[in-house]
Order: structure tokens, then sequence, then C-alpha cells
């Protein structure tokens, strides 16, 4: 059994799941639903529905990574199944990586149906003139929740999934919220105590905020400077984040007793 076998067999009962399931279709029709907005201008009304259509995606996806990424090893300890397929020719790492691309797979291929759904809505209302700019922001998104599954995926090597899903789900938001802590860790009221904490806290947790793309794709006039090095940047950055967690988690599940 390979690493490509086991991400195989990941993204299938991956997408076997019901509660899933649920997730995608409840967001698939929140995203369709956005055609019966209505508004003073076709402007507005296109606003609304590319700022819905974006928020919708971007919080199923969230969803759907932290309870995938909950239960990848948990999953597998409790049904034992873990101790079969470590008794094979199989490495540790390979088990764990084969199980976090299992999962990235099955989020890509969520984000793929919410995003044909949301480019169909936007271009129903806009004379059937599709936006493909709006994929950079599902991108985004997506890198995002790349991000999202490494951490829910260290989480998941030391604790219970329900543990893990209040982690991970903190850890997310504290990591959209990282113009704040800046903020904080700059306040002149603060102590020095207090600054270093929430200095510590915007640089050693996840900067999702820059994700978020929405503005300058729902407003033409809010423009990103050098918009490809902005996402190059960000891309790069989720990359090697998730790549020190993946590391991280790798190490100890190979000290984990079994």
């Amino acid at each position: 059994m390979t690493m490509l076998t086991i991400a195989k067999n990941t993204l299938g009962e991956a997408m076997r799941k019901k509660i899933l399931n649920i997730f995608l279709l409840v967001a698939l029709a929140m995203i369709a639903f956005a055609v019966s907005f209505a508004s003073f201008t076709m402007r507005e009304e296109l606003t609304i529905i590319k700022s819905f259509g974006l928020g919708v995606i971007a919080i199923a996806g969230m969803f759907i990574t932290v309870m995938l990424g909950v239960n990848l090893v948990p999953q597998e300890v409790e049904r034992r199944t873990i101790y079969t397929i470590l008794s094979k020719p199989v490495r540790r790492w390979e088990f764990l990586l084969g199980k976090f691309f299992g999962a990235l797979a099955t989020i890509l291929v969520n984000l793929a149906f919410m995003a044909v759904v949301f480019l169909v809505t936007v271009a129903w209302k806009h004379q059937w003139q599709p936006e493909w700019a709006l994929l950079k922001g599902v991108l985004m998104i997506f890198f995002q929740l790349f991000l999202l599954s490494s951490v829910a995926l260290v989480f998941s090597i030391f604790t219970t999934p329900v543990v893990n899903f209040f982690l991970t789900a903190g850890v997310y938001i504290v990591g959209s919220l990282s113009d704040v802590t800046l903020s904080m860790s700059h306040g002149a009221d603060k102590s020095p105590i207090v600054k270093g904490f929430y200095w510590l806290v915007h640089y050693l947790v996840p900067n999702f905020a820059n994700f978020f793309t929405q503005n300058p794709l729902i407003h033409p006039e809010s423009v990103i400077k050098n918009e490809l090095l902005y996402y190059a940047q960000n891309i790069i950055y989720a990359i090697i984040y998730a790549s020190v967690l993946l590391i991280i988690a790798i190490l100890a599940f190979e000290r984990k007793d079994m």
C-alpha cells in the first residue's frame, strides 16, 4: 500500500461521509439561492452575490476542512485499521502524508463543486458573462484551507477529535484576526507583557487573514498593488508554514506509541 493508495482511500471515504455531503449540499443551495437577491441596481446586486458566494465557500470550506482534519488519525486508531496498514510495508510518514493529501483532494473537489455553482450564479445575473477573476478568490481559499488542514493534522496526533475541533477552529479564528493581534501588540496603553503576548500570537499563529481577497475582487476600485506578487507571497507562505507543520506532525507520529 503506497501513499497514493492511502490518499485515494481517504478521498473515497470522505466523499461518502454524510455529514460532509450535507455541508456541501447546504453550501451549494445557499450559493444558488443568491440569484433571488434583489437590490436597487444591477451592480449592487452583483456585489452582494459575489460577497455572499465567496463567504459561503470560505465558511463551508472551513467546516469541511476541520471535520476532515480532526478525524484523520483518531478514526483509524478507533477502527484499529491503522495497525493493519502499518503492519504492511508502509512507513508512518507515508501513512500520515497519504491521509493528509487525501483530505486535501477532498477539499479541492468540494471547492470545485462550489466554485462551479458560484460562477454560474454570478454569470446568470451578469447576462451570462462569466467572471473568471473570481477564481482567484477561490484559489486563495484553497491555500487557506491547505494551511488549516496541516494545523488540524498536527492536533490530531495529540488530541481527541472534539478537542481538536475547538483547537483548530480557535486557531482559524485567531489567525483571521491577525490585524487585531498586530494592533494590540503595538498598543501604547498595553503593558510590555501583554504586547509581547500579542506579538507572539500574531507571528506564531498562521495568518489566515491575508487569504481573504474578497474586497478587491468584488470592488474593482480596491486594487492590490502588484497582484501577482501578493498572491505568490501568500501561496508560498502557506506552503512553507504547512510544510513545517507536516514535519512536526511526522516527527510526533513517528514517536507516538500505538
